[in-house]
């Protein structure tokens, strides 16, 4: 059985915006839409909508994009105390470039729709974006804010600490897409509420997986959570959604959502609602190294499995199997797998 996606034609939107004047400067980003506007027909989505002719499943990663600073602490935290890290490192994340990494590792065609400043930090983002072999067609620039950054302290079990900064105005505004929706899939968290409602609507409306990374606050993003045709909470998410972590939890964010839900809870197996019962869907046991951006590596594994035409089970299946190979080594997005790893790693724990 091939992932569900209930038809909503209904939720088309399109609205007409005038072109640039002729000879008029403009930036391979795109500008911000107004605020709850789905944009259309602008050159960079032609090119990018064009790219997704071929036959390699393409999924679009919207959210949050950050520049993070990374330091390895061994010892614990004490607060007020000076610390020696035996690593550091400035790479980066945030949960839309994370899974749009993993979409690309693993094969797909990754695009990110995030927003980020005109800043040395925006610049360095947009090169890694390059580098990873995603797709910027959709990603935004705000002159004059910052671009989002953070601090992360990753202690000697792998579990990392993260301090995040963006503008309080930085996500204000929707997003632009091309019309019609021409991708195979689509994730979106919950930090960028008019751009996740603006991506979910569209989706949807195409008859595509609409999958949101439902992480605490979750109902910040109610809009784009009530048109996804998946939600995976995180075990944070679920209990603010919800007012739980366990099955009773769950299944009562199904009955108010009606679609299909799971629950990620780190090494345990996830909880899954498919709409008729609760199940659990093992993980993979592992030695965590370095958890920072596992879970992202998920919902984009787990998104482009759908892409591709699998059943929901097989796509959380391929993507505890991802995540727990990029929690199992070093090296920031190095660790996240490419396809014949992923592949041979699943053929040797079959499960």
């Amino acid at each position: 059985m091939r992932g569900h996606v209930p038809p909503r034609a209904d939720l088309r939107r399109a609205v007409t915006m005038p072109r640039p004047a002729p000879g008029a400067k403009r930036r391979s980003s795109q500008a911000l839409a107004p605020a709850g506007h789905c944009r259309y027909a602008d050159a960079d989505l032609i090119k990018g909508a064009r790219a997704m002719s071929s036959p390699t499943a393409s999924v679009v990663c919207a959210g949050l994009a950050t520049v993070d600073m990374l330091m390895h602490v061994p010892d614990p935290i004490i607060a007020g105390a000076k610390h020696r890290a035996r690593d550091s490192a400035i790479t980066t994340g945030g949960s839309a470039a994370n899974a749009a990494a993993a979409v690309a590792r693993l094969g797909g065609h990754a695009l990110i729709a995030a927003v980020i400043g005109d800043d040395m930090f925006g610049d360095l983002l947009r090169a890694d974006v390059a580098a990873m072999g995603a797709d910027e067609a959709l990603l935004q620039v705000r002159p004059g804010l910052p671009t989002p950054r953070s601090a992360v302290l990753i202690d000697a079990a792998g579990e990392r600490t993260i301090v995040n900064h963006r503008a309080a105005d930085l996500h204000r505004g929707g997003l632009l897409l091309a019309d019609p929706f021409p991708y195979r899939a689509a994730l979106c968290d919950t930090r960028w509420p008019e751009g996740a409602a603006d991506l979910m609507r569209a989706a949807r409306a195409a008859g595509v997986p609409a999958v949101i990374d439902a992480e605490a606050p979750v109902r910040h993003a109610e809009t784009a959570l009530r048109l996804a045709t998946h939600v995976a909470f995180s075990e944070q998410g679920l209990e603010d959604f919800a007012g739980g972590v366990d099955a009773a939890a769950l299944a009562r964010a199904q009955a108010e959502l009606g679609v299909w839900v799971c629950v990620t809870r780190g090494g345990a197996p996830v909880l899954v609602h498919d709409g008729a019962a609760v199940s659990e869907i093992a993980t993979f046991p592992i030695t965590p190294v370095d958890t920072l951006g596992a879970g992202d590596v998920w919902h984009g594994a787990f998104a482009l499995a759908l892409a591709e035409g699998r059943a929901e089970r097989e796509a959380v299946r391929r993507a505890n199997a991802a995540a727990a190979l990029k929690a199992a080594a070093h090296g920031g997005r190095r660790a996240i797998p490419d396809l014949p790893t992923l592949e041979a790693f699943l053929a040797q724990h079959p499960i």
